[in-house]
């Protein structure tokens, strides 16, 4: 089978099943296959455009195979490490496997074309579309363009690739020893700024490589993500509760911070296994439940709520660029009706002086700070609680009930903080 066959296949199921990439991905998919597919999609509108500068007539729906079979040859051609005619020989020769002889020859000329224009393709295409320089969907570039201060460093570093953060287990040691085992093992590694734990790799590995990840010692989890934990801050003996849990990173980083007992609860009855499987190799414990956080009952208050509520995932797009094909504008509005019904319930669960975090991974004040107004709005008993900015970063800045965290070209992801606390009405 052709690596380029597959990548169509996988992208072309992203695409009409709307499905995120992650997901269209078998066990055994080869590594340059999942980064042919990243690229791709990372890089969408600008090689979408390109396309269709090069062809004289768009492609039917039906040979949308082909249409991303091109995109792939386009991306290997500009970011793999291999000679060019490498590229388009194996772009050509997946249409064999496509069951498409016909298209040989469409496919070679395109891509033997986009080599020998591929400067003034590229100055064309980037100076007369937002959407081709940025890769981002017009109605998302708006969005951060209107309601963001760092709209251009954002988009910039929507389009990267994300760093490989690590966070430390306090429990079994210190930072500074953990990252001398990592020099031991011949990685590079820098200290992270945010978060005690947090050590942030020069290159990515896989985690069968990192000293230690099999006994507990290092978990994976970007440094804006460890911020959770320490805002929440639990103290020895507090009933706490994630309410939306899976996989399990806030709730493992919550029990590695403190000797707490924790709930952790989520909906999603395929990604509840992982929460299980993250406590196990931890060596930690906790309850957990599988149901609807809205129609979830407790005999219990809680001292700490972590509410990571669902979003848009705007904050995370340089990990997940499936986001920018995948998401809608229609859809901001459904999901800021289900956070505030979401918010509504874990409040209801939280005990009197206790303290709630309300957590996203978007980037859009319709999902944050306006999600937070709306509680203050309906009830008398929400206290927000400062949160003070780390300084000197101009990636994160105070918002009107919080902290935003912006995409970072080479730190943390994009996240949204607030601090709650119930008060007697």
């Amino acid at each position: 089978m052709n690596e380029y066959q597959q990548v169509a296949g996988i992208l072309e199921e992203m695409l009409l099943n709307e499905r995120h990439l992650d997901e269209c991905f078998a066990d055994d998919t080869k590594p340059l296959v999942q980064q042919i597919c990243y690229g791709v999609t990372r890089h969408y509108y600008y090689l979408d455009r390109v396309i269709d500068r090069l062809l004289k007539k768009p492609l039917p729906n039906k040979h949308l195979d082909l249409h991303l079979l091109l995109m792939a040859g386009l991306y290997s051609m500009d970011h793999l490490n291999r000679p060019e005619h490498a590229s388009v020989n194996n772009a050509v020769e997946a249409t064999r496997f496509l069951n498409k002889d016909w298209a040989k020859g469409l496919i070679n000329g395109v891509l033997r074309r986009y080599g020998r224009e591929r400067d003034k393709l590229k100055r064309e295409v980037t100076n007369n579309d937002a959407e081709a320089q940025f890769n981002h969907p017009r109605w998302l570039i708006d969005a951060i363009k209107t309601q963001l201060p760092q709209y251009d460093e954002i988009l910039i570093a929507n389009q990267s690739r994300a760093p490989m953060t690590l966070r430390v287990n306090l429990r079994r040691g210190s930072r500074e020893d953990y990252m001398t085992r990592l020099a031991d093992a011949g990685l590079s590694a820098s200290a992270g700024r945010l978060s005690h734990a947090a050590v942030v790799l020069s290159k990515p590995v896989d985690v069968t490589q990192l000293p230690g990840f099999e006994e507990g010692l290092v978990s994976v989890q970007d440094e804006g993500a460890q911020l959770a934990a320490i805002l929440l801050n639990p103290t020895t003996g507090m009933r706490v509760l994630d309410a939306c849990a899976a996989p399990g990173s806030k709730s493992c980083h919550l029990l590695e911070s403190a000797e707490i007992e924790l709930t952790a609860l989520d909906r999603d009855r395929k990604r509840t296994p992982r929460i299980i499987e993250n406590l196990s190799r931890l060596g930690l414990s906790a309850e957990i439940l599988t149901e609807d956080l809205e129609s979830s009952s407790f005999d219990r208050k809680f001292s700490r709520i972590l509410l990571d509520a669902p979003c848009s995932a705007t904050g995370v797009i340089r990990r997940h660029p499936d986001i920018k094909l995948l998401r809608k504008k229609s859809d901001i509005d459904k999901l800021c009706a289900i956070q505030r019904v979401l918010l509504n319930k874990a409040f209801d669960l939280l005990a009197t002086g206790g303290e709630l975090l309300y957590s996203t991974c978007s980037i859009l004040p319709q999902e944050n700070d306006e999600v937070i107004s709306s509680i203050l709005e309906s009830r008398s008993d929400v206290s927000v609680q400062p949160i003070s900015v780390p300084d000197p970063y101009s990636s994160i800045f105070s918002t009107i009930h919080g902290i935003q965290l912006s995409p970072t070209l080479d730190l943390h992801d994009g996240f949204f903080y607030a601090r709650l606390q119930k008060v007697t009405q």
